[in-house]
This record gives C-alpha cells, structure tokens and sequence, in this order.
C-alpha cells in the first residue's frame, strides 16, 4: 500500500511513498498455526546440481521470511509490546528463561497474544472476542525499527471491535499505546495528543482519526487509517496509509521483498531526510520534547494567513 504525510503549517511539505505491512494473524498462531519458512530457492537443469541439493549437501537458498530463524525479514513476536506494564498469566511465569529469550518459539506468541489481550483491555475496557490481526512491521536484514504497527480486533462475526496502535517516536525510541472501539467498518475519534513524536509538532494538539477495514471474500484486509492532527493554528498535519491484502504465500512474499528488501532501512532513512528537509530548507522550528505550542519558536513563526 502506501503511506502520506502531509504537512501544512508553519510550512507546507508533503510526500507519500510505497510502503508494506505484515498481515499476521496473531490469534491463529497462538492455536498452532504457522507462517510460511521462505527462501530464495534454486532451480536448475544440471542434473548433478539437482542431485547435491537434493542430497542436502548446498544450500537450497537464503533465508527470506521465518518466524524460527534469521531471514532478511523474519516475525519475532518479543518485538512488539515490549515495556508495558502487564501481568503475566500462570501458565506464562512457569515458563523457563531459556524458553523466554527464544523470540520465535510458540511461548513467544502466547505471550504476544496474552499482551495484546490485556493492552486491548487496559485501553478500552475490553478485548476482542475474535481474531486479532497484527498489521506489523517485521526485522529486516536483522533490524526491528517501527514508526507504528496496527492492531486490529474482531468480534465472532469477523466484525472490526477493537483497534491498537503501537507507536514508537524514532529520535527518543519511546513507545506509546492508543487503543480504541471500532463501529464496524467504519469509525471517526477524536482525542488530545499525550505522546510527543514529531520534534516539529508541540504536545497540545487534537488527533482526529479516520479508520476504515474492509474483508475481502479472499479473507485478506483492506485497510485505510487516516489522523489528522490540528492545534490552535488550524490544521496541521494529515498522515495516514492505505493498504490492501494479499494470501501470504512464497510466491506474494518474494514478489514483495523484490520490491524493497531493505524496508527498514529505507524507513529511516527517509523520516530522517525529511527531518532533514524541514529544519534547514524550510525553516520549521524544532520543538523540545513535550514541549507545549506557546512555548515553542513555532508560535512566532507566520503562518500562510499571515503571509497574506
């Protein structure tokens, strides 16, 4: 799918850019469901070649999707959820250390699962009574780096209920958790910003978000999240992205990672950039952490209406 920023005060700056979310449904694999082991395979016509592989003795191909192993995008649940302050159920304290350092084992996504489980509740009060899907940015090439993973929750119907949203704030590497009901498929909340993420956005700001979730006949999700975030000024900024589903399967997750292997990478390095672009071309004043609107360089700065 893709992701937008469009920025229009103190000055105006937009872009958007093809962007790639791991559909996972975390429920299912708490039952004993498992994600496809990919790699790059070989194919060959030379007979000795294809005697050798089959034989064990080279190497059928490197690494490209696990949830068990080191691949160029690999699902360790550890990531995600870490540093809230939840309580481990019985059957989770009894497991053993050894068993909670491995990221990738079926205890790892029980614990996962249990967190979403009790964030959800934490949150709004209640949990989803069906699955929950993990819209999930996954290590790549070794690196975990995440602006937000979404969370959705259904009902036994397969009704959107429930939506988390996991953001992190990139230069303070902070993790904050925004959790909501959903009226089906479609939804609009507004609420006050209490997370600083941007160093160009001040604290005192109202979200107003947009959230739409669609299933396919194929059971994949199309999915549509939208914030628009305003202060006293106006309009601020509008962000969101857009996303429709594929089956995960060796051949959709290879014609993916062909697209852009190095997501991760290609992450920072664009919000940094960006960053970049901001501060010293367009002159957008840096705000301090949880630093309010009035006391920030922004609230001297002319604004469009000023200008004109």
């Amino acid at each position: 799918g893709t992701t937008w920023h469009s920025r229009l005060l103190p000055s105006v700056h937009k872009f958007a850019y093809p962007y790639r979310y791991w559909g996972i449904n975390i429920s299912a694999l708490a039952k004993g469901l498992e994600l496809p082991e990919v790699s790059t395979g070989i194919s060959s016509k030379n007979k000795l070649l294809k005697k050798l592989l089959s034989k064990g003795r080279l190497v059928k191909g490197l690494p490209l999707f696990s949830a068990k192993k080191k691949a160029l995008q690999q699902f360790c649940p550890d990531d995600y959820l870490q540093g809230l302050p939840l309580q481990e159920s019985n059957s989770l304290s009894n497991l053993s250390m050894s068993d909670k350092q491995d990221n990738c084992r079926s205890n790892s996504v029980q614990a996962l699962n249990h967190r979403l489980n009790q964030a959800f509740t934490e949150q709004t009060g209640s949990a989803p009574t069906g699955d929950i899907i993990g819209m999930l940015v996954c290590r790549n090439a070794g690196i975990y780096f995440s602006p937000v993973n979404f969370y959705l929750g259904f009902d036994e119907q397969q009704i959107p209920s429930h939506l988390l949203a996991e953001v992190s704030n990139t230069p303070w590497d902070k993790r904050h958790y925004y959790g909501f009901t959903l009226n089906g498929a479609n939804t609009e909340f507004c609420h006050n910003k209490d997370f600083h993420v941007s160093p160009f956005n001040p604290i005192d700001q109202l979200y107003r978000w947009q959230v739409k979730v669609k299933k396919q006949p194929d059971n994949c999700l199309q999915v549509r999240i939208a914030i628009d975030i305003s202060d006293e000024r106006g309009e601020v900024l509008k962000t969101g992205i857009k996303m429709a589903g594929v089956p995960m399967t060796a051949t959709t997750i290879r014609n993916s990672l062909r697209k852009n292997p190095l997501m991760n990478m290609t992450s920072v390095t664009r919000i940094y950039w960006h960053a970049f672009k901001l501060y010293a071309i367009k002159k957008v004043p840096y705000i301090h952490y949880d630093e309010k609107l009035a006391d920030s360089q922004q609230n001297k700065a002319p604004t469009p209406k000023d200008i004109l």
